[in-house]
């Protein structure tokens, strides 16, 4: 019988940000370097995935038993070491009562039974919610947040939290207003409520420095940078924007919202995909290289996808019958149909069996879940982000290791 999982649409994108500082040792079996004399990670429970979240250099999974397992870059998987993890280790202190998590570009947050959130990672911009800008290597609580948040999102630097009473919290990096707070300067260390939100919110998005959020009514309303029309106000270039704005122009009612970097994408209706903002890559899938400030809908996608999430510069889809595709920059195979062509229009993912049931989009890598819990990813794999045992560049997928079932 599966875990219960938060009755929220958990909608996660991650994003480029600053390069990682020197992170706070943990204060037990942390290690300096990528080293055989880094200790392996606490043996706890593995088990199969059920949701994956993608950042710059790492990726992580959450398990249906409630645990968290991370892989990739040193010092962003949550296991109290600074070592480079090829494969899937678990996050210290999160081996039960997770119900979602959310990855930023070198950071992730999660949110425990109980309504609480503990983030680690980079916090060079104040992302991880604490007194300071220390890093972390493993989870610490985010204070100032009570114990009622439904759903955290992560963009580059920041992260927003929807509290169960409707209210929508941000705190780190606000250089370009995506905490939706003007009187705050660079960066907040703590949760700042966003104004001028309508109620009964439902859906969270955060992208690489904008914001958004869907109502029960079917709404969109975004805050932040709008250099490219990313809030859908059908406005680009006039600067940042505090308060919320609402996006116009979309099919209601949306259903789920997912923002990337410059360009955000909707799934509205019983299915159908619309996006808007940057397009010079072909993220917005309308088989052109033209930004739009109103929404588009992607070409050839049927109206009936499940899930739909923006990386840095791309999108991808999944359908009701578990099909991935994918569309926008294509640098790293990020794409995963097998080439490096960046593609204006989306294209099927090369060897992926239709039968995926989650999806998760980063800077240059992909993500996705199967329906018997295995993990697939492809695209940019330095830091060993594709968790596959390698360092190796794929442009189709491979199975992440380190989940296996007990």
């Amino acid at each position: 019988m599966k875990r219960r999982v938060a009755p929220i649409l958990l909608l996660l994108t991650a994003l480029t940000g600053a390069c990682l500082d020197p992170i706070r040792s943990a204060p037990t079996d942390a290690c300096e370097e990528d080293t055989e004399a880094c200790p392996e990670p606490d043996s706890e429970p593995r088990g199969v995935a059920e949701k994956v979240t993608v950042g710059r250099q790492h990726a992580c999974a959450l398990l249906e038993s409630g645990g968290v397992r991370c892989w990739g870059g040193t010092g962003l998987v949550g296991d109290g070491t600074r070592a480079l993890r090829a494969s899937a280790v678990a996050v210290k202190g999160l081996s039960t009562g997770v119900l979602g998590i959310s990855a930023g570009a070198d950071h992730t947050c999660a949110v425990l039974e109980g309504g609480t959130v503990r983030c680690w990672g980079d916090n060079t911009s104040g992302q991880l919610g604490q007194a300071s800008l220390s890093s972390s290597l493993e989870p610490l609580d985010v204070g100032g947040l009570g114990s009622n948040v439904l759903t955290v999102a992560s963009g580059e630097a920041h992260t927003c939290a929807l509290h169960a009473g409707g209210q929508v919290t941000c705190w780190g990096d606000n250089s370009r207003l995506q905490l939706g707070a003007s009187e705050v300067s660079e960066r907040s260390y703590t949760p700042v409520e966003v104004r001028g939100l309508p109620a009964n919110l439902t859906v969270l998005a955060a992208g690489a420095y904008h914001t958004c959020a869907a109502t029960t009514a079917g709404e969109a309303w975004c805050w932040g940078d709008n250099a490219y029309g990313e809030l859908g106000d059908g406005l680009a270039g006039v600067g940042l924007k505090s308060p919320p704005v609402r996006a116009r122009s979309l099919a209601l009612p949306v259903r789920a919202l997912t923002a990337g970097k410059g360009h955000t994408c909707a799934r509205v209706g019983d299915g159908a995909v619309e996006c808007w903002g940057f397009n010079a890559s072909g993220a917005l899938g309308d088989d052109t290289a033209l930004d739009s400030t109103v929404p588009v809908r992607p070409v050839g996608l049927t109206a009936d996808m499940r899930q739909v999430r923006a990386g840095t510069g791309f999108t991808c889809a999944l359908s009701a019958e578990g099909r991935v595709r994918c569309w926008g920059l294509n640098e790293a195979g990020q794409l995963g149909d097998g080439t490096r062509v960046h593609r204006a229009a989306p294209v099927d993912v090369s060897g992926l069996a239709n039968e995926v049931v989650d999806l998760g989009t980063g800077v240059t890598s992909t993500c996705t879940v199967l329906r018997d819990g295995r993990v697939q990813c492809w695209g940019a794999n330095a830091a060993g982000q594709l968790g596959d045992g390698t360092q190796t560049e794929r442009a189709g997928p491979v199975e992440v290791q380190g989940l296996e079932a007990p």
